[in-house]
């Protein structure tokens, strides 16, 4: 028999500088906040989710593509590279926060999230700005209550995505858990 796992809150984390979090709990109108630029701020957040429910997080994970170091005449976009190194460690202090504040977390890959939640529209190439706007449209339709914004739209897709997988492919959740998270969970 398969065991079950204790939650009674999703959140979902789009961890861009201009990124948000998106928070479900049973009952009530998911709750959206911009992601903190100032770190305590987002102690405080995860602590008092940690506190107060069962949490799990759904953590958009972030990777370096080829295509964003490119190359300008003689030299690589020092700027773009130097944008990439910092997101990155902004990441990682992320993850490490949301480990401290004892939250258990999934990372979600970008393409795994948006075809699950059937997002992606295959074979067809599409702007980023069209795709974002069409997301923010699916997150609208998903959660009329909430004032949906393209700050706001990953997170609350992530948080849906979480919600649809702790439903429909546990599984995956505990495949995708860090190990010594899954005790608080089950």
């Amino acid at each position: 028999m398969e065991s079950k796992i204790k939650v009674n809150c999703v959140i979902g984390i789009d961890p861009g500088a201009n990124g948000g979090i998106a928070v479900y709990t049973p009952g009530d109108i998911p709750k959206v906040a911009k992601m903190p630029k100032d770190v305590t701020d987002l102690r405080d957040f995860l602590k008092y989710y940690a506190d107060t429910y069962h949490p799990i997080v759904f953590l958009e994970k972030l990777s370096v593509r080829p295509d964003d170091v490119m190359v300008q005449g003689d030299r690589a976009a020092m700027g773009k590279l130097y944008r990439i190194q910092r997101m990155m460690a902004n990441f990682e202090h992320l993850k490490a926060l949301i480990e401290i504040a004892g939250i258990p977390f999934v990372l979600c890959h970008p393409m795994t999230w948006q075809t699950k939640l059937k997002l992606r529209i295959k074979g067809q190439h599409e702007e980023k700005a069209e795709r974002k706007n069409r997301y923010k449209d699916a997150a609208a339709k998903l959660y009329p209550g909430v004032d949906v914004t393209l700050w706001n739209s990953d997170a609350l897709l992530l948080m849906h995505f979480g919600r649809w997988a702790l439903v429909n492919d546990v599984k995956w959740v505990k495949a995708n858990l860090p190990e010594r998270e899954q005790s608080k969970l089950m």
